[in-house]
């Protein structure tokens, strides 16, 4: 046995010899210093990687996190002490502060784990089950037939935090004995070890039995890219359960550890730039111009930076909005350690203050936030164009209306009036007709207005 186990470190330092991205320095915290030997193979393990450990008894009043200045000790905190009351002068404001200055964290429970760690464990989305619960499987024991150890294979499908072993399809069984985790329901956590469908949660001096589907670890990582991880076993990572026939309790711990310790799934952005398409950079754009936008990501495993490919990078242009989101295409021009993404981009019709940003967030996977505030100008007087292939139409009908007005002023000015005819004979006689009616009449007036003795005479003399 003793044999097999160093065969598995000699694999460990052969296959997964890394140091964390973050840091080296490891504080272990157990229920006794004598303890630690029930862990022995997986604290290997991690000096195997090249971590420094220190390994500090719960009881030991000297364990802190941060030193008298506020800066952190320690990178990376594991804490294998479920049940001690207190842990030196750790709390779970102190953890949680060292979380959010960018520390790892690995939490193990227990079936009567301390209210400092259920307290820390809510701290990170998790519940634990009632103090006192336990997690039994009657249908899927062991090989030992206790009822206490569950076997689970329901590893959730997280290639960045488990290897390709745990997610085929013989995957070996994780043995576990603890108590049950419920997950709440947000993107920054993720259950990565459920428990199987014939497993319940039931209290040691109860009947009653929880039906609620439950979790044994979940992973959390923060905004910031801190890391912890919850396990309800502390048992999982001893050698008892490790060293057992079948059990798959290695490959995970050493899967879950390497992730919480930032030893692998580290991304990297750097190097962002952009200019015009014909390689100027401008200090202000203008409306509507074509730039070129590059970015290098690399991913750290294996204790060296690597190229990392995905399809999936997409890059955003928001004022307030998304007014642009390209799609990014990745190239090996960045070397040999690194990944180019590039994409071509047409600013928007619209002036004013934008942000370049690249916000790329998968599970286990470090969040990139990558941003650049760029100005967008209006055209100057001198570079808007001539003519606006837009406006055709009204250019054309403006020319129709000018020729039209034209070719109607040439036919009105230039067209001959029609010629009058002469009179006919009707007509002349009709005017002759007229005129002795007009001398009759004034004769007639003539004769009213003479005196009657000339009239008298006249008529005599007719």
């Amino acid at each position: 046995m003793r044999l097999a186990r160093w065969i598995w470190i000699g694999l460990c330092v052969a296959g997964a010899s890394a140091r964390s991205a973050t840091g080296h320095r490891v504080l272990v915290v157990v229920p006794t210093p004598g303890a630690a030997s029930d862990y022995s193979d997986f604290l290997d393990s991690l000096k195997a990687r090249g971590l420094e450990l220190e390994v500090r008894g719960a009881a030991n009043a000297s364990v802190a996190l941060h030193g008298g200045d506020g800066a952190r000790m320690y990178d990376h905190a594991v804490l294998l002490a479920p049940t001690a009351k207190r842990l030196g002068s750790l709390t779970a404001q102190s953890l949680v502060r060292f979380v959010d200055d960018g520390g790892n964290l690995l939490v193990t429970a227990s079936s009567d784990a301390s209210p400092m760690v259920r307290t820390l464990a809510t701290q990170f989305g998790v519940t634990l089950e009632k103090r006192g619960s336990r997690m039994v499987d009657h249908v899927g024991a062991s090989a030992s037939g206790d009822a206490g150890t569950v076997v689970s294979a329901r590893y959730a499908h997280v290639p960045a935090v488990l290897s390709q072993k745990l997610l085929a399809s013989d995957a070996p069984p994780v043995h576990f004995e603890g108590v049950g985790l419920r997950a709440a329901d947000i993107p920054l956590l993720v259950p990565v070890l459920s428990a199987p469908r014939t497993a319940y949660s039931v209290p040691v001096d109860d009947n009653a039995v929880s039906e609620a589907a439950l979790d044994l670890v979940s992973v959390f990582q923060t905004r910031s890219n801190a890391r912890v991880a919850v396990s309800g076993s502390t048992a999982l990572f001893s050698d008892r359960l490790m060293r057992a026939d079948g059990a798959g309790n290695r490959q995970f711990a050493a899967d879950v550890s390497q992730w919480v310790l930032q030893e692998k799934s580290v991304l990297r952005a750097s190097s962002l730039r952009h200019s015009l398409a014909t390689g100027e950079r401008p200090d202000h754009y203008r409306v509507g111009s074509d730039v070129v936008f590059e970015l290098d990501l690399a991913e750290f495993s294996n204790n060296a930076w690597h190229t990392y490919t995905a399809d999936d990078v997409q890059l955003e242009l928001t004022m307030l909005d998304p007014y642009v989101r390209v799609t990014l295409n990745h190239t090996q021009a960045g070397g040999a350690d690194l990944t180019t993404y590039r994409g071509d981009v047409r600013l928007p019709d619209r002036y004013g203050t934008f942000t370049f940003r690249i916000n790329y967030k998968r599970p286990g996977l470090s969040n990139i936030d990558v941003r650049d505030v760029v100005g967008i100008r209006p055209p100057r007087h001198d570079e808007y164009p001539r003519f606006l292939s837009a406006a055709y139409p009204y250019y054309t009908s403006a020319l129709a209306l000018a020729v039209g007005f034209l070719a109607l002023s040439a036919v009105w000015l230039w067209s001959a009036e029609p010629k009058q005819s002469s009179k006919t004979g009707s007509d002349v006689k009709s005017a002759c007709d007229v005129k002795p009616a007009t001398k009759a009449k004034s004769t007639s007036e003539e004769k009213s207005t003479e005196p009657k003795s000339k009239r008298k005479s006249k008529q005599k003399s007719s």
